[in-house]
């Protein structure tokens, strides 16, 4: 009699928001208070894979499976984004036939693959990440154009969508909306884009995000909202939906 392979089980252990938003198709939630139940469900010849941001807090997970006798447990080197992207297909390219040559200066200039659009560098930016960064819209839309990935995040958990609100460009945040870009990507501290604008003073960038229907309800780590960040009366008035409002321009959360 043949014996029929176990189904691989596929664990997601980033924060329940993240995998709201993306998560491999099969994957499911796993947090630390949800380990036990899966310990006595599981078969110990079971195959389990489990992916988190950068691979970190796979591998502890891994290691309690491991502890109670799975022989067969993987925890994903560099977390969920490469392997999300390994999984999509071929990376974006340029050539260059088709690149403008303002576009290979730039991937020469930054040590960037031509043949890999979302492959990142230092501080783990990709040519999108390093374009918005330096508000260089007519690069990051060529970018676009060759189908540089939006869903990317560097090192800290950000993506293009942060770094275009840090070089203020409203029309390249626009047209990453346009693009798709998630508006709530939450980072490696639980901050979105918008509260960024807000604890900033960019109240053009906030209006913009808003509009979109970026989520002023969504909170950090530790636990503040936008408005609870929001560095100027500009902000606060653009957020009072979200806060008891006074007319000192002072704001307290309900």
């Amino acid at each position: 009699m043949i014996r029929s392979e176990p189904a691989l089980t596929l664990f997601d252990v980033r924060d329940a928001h993240s995998y709201r938003q993306e998560h491999l198709e099969g994957a499911m939630h796993l947090s630390e208070d949800r380990v036990a139940a899966w310990l006595g469900r599981l078969a110990k010849d079971a195959p389990v894979l489990i992916y988190c941001y950068h691979g970190n807090a796979s591998r502890t997970f891994a290691q309690m499976f491991s502890g109670f006798h799975f022989g067969r447990v993987y925890s994903v080197d560099g977390g969920y984004r490469p392997l999300a992207t390994a999984l999509e297909g071929p990376p974006a390219q340029v050539s260059g036939a088709a690149g403008s040559p303002e576009l290979l200066t730039f991937l020469a200039e930054w040590q960037f693959d031509p043949a890999d659009l979302d492959a990142p560098r230092l501080h783990g930016l990709t040519p999108l990440m390093r374009a918005a960064l330096q508000g260089q819209r007519t690069l990051a839309r060529e970018l676009l154009g060759f189908g540089a990935d939006i869903h990317a995040r560097n090192d800290d958990g950000n993506t293009a969508l942060w770094l275009a609100c840090v070089s203020r460009d409203a029309g390249l945040v626009q047209d990453l909306i346009d693009a798709g870009i998630e508006l709530d990507n939450r980072n490696d501290a639980g901050a979105t884009a918008l509260m960024y604008t807000a604890s900033s003073d960019r109240p053009e960038l906030l209006r913009l995000l808003l509009e979109a229907g970026a989520d002023p309800l969504l909170k950090n780590f530790d636990g503040m909202r936008a408005v609870d960040l929001a560095a100027s009366v500009a902000c606060l008035k653009l957020l009072r939906h979200t806060a008891d409002w006074r007319p000192d321009g002072c704001s307290t959360s309900p």
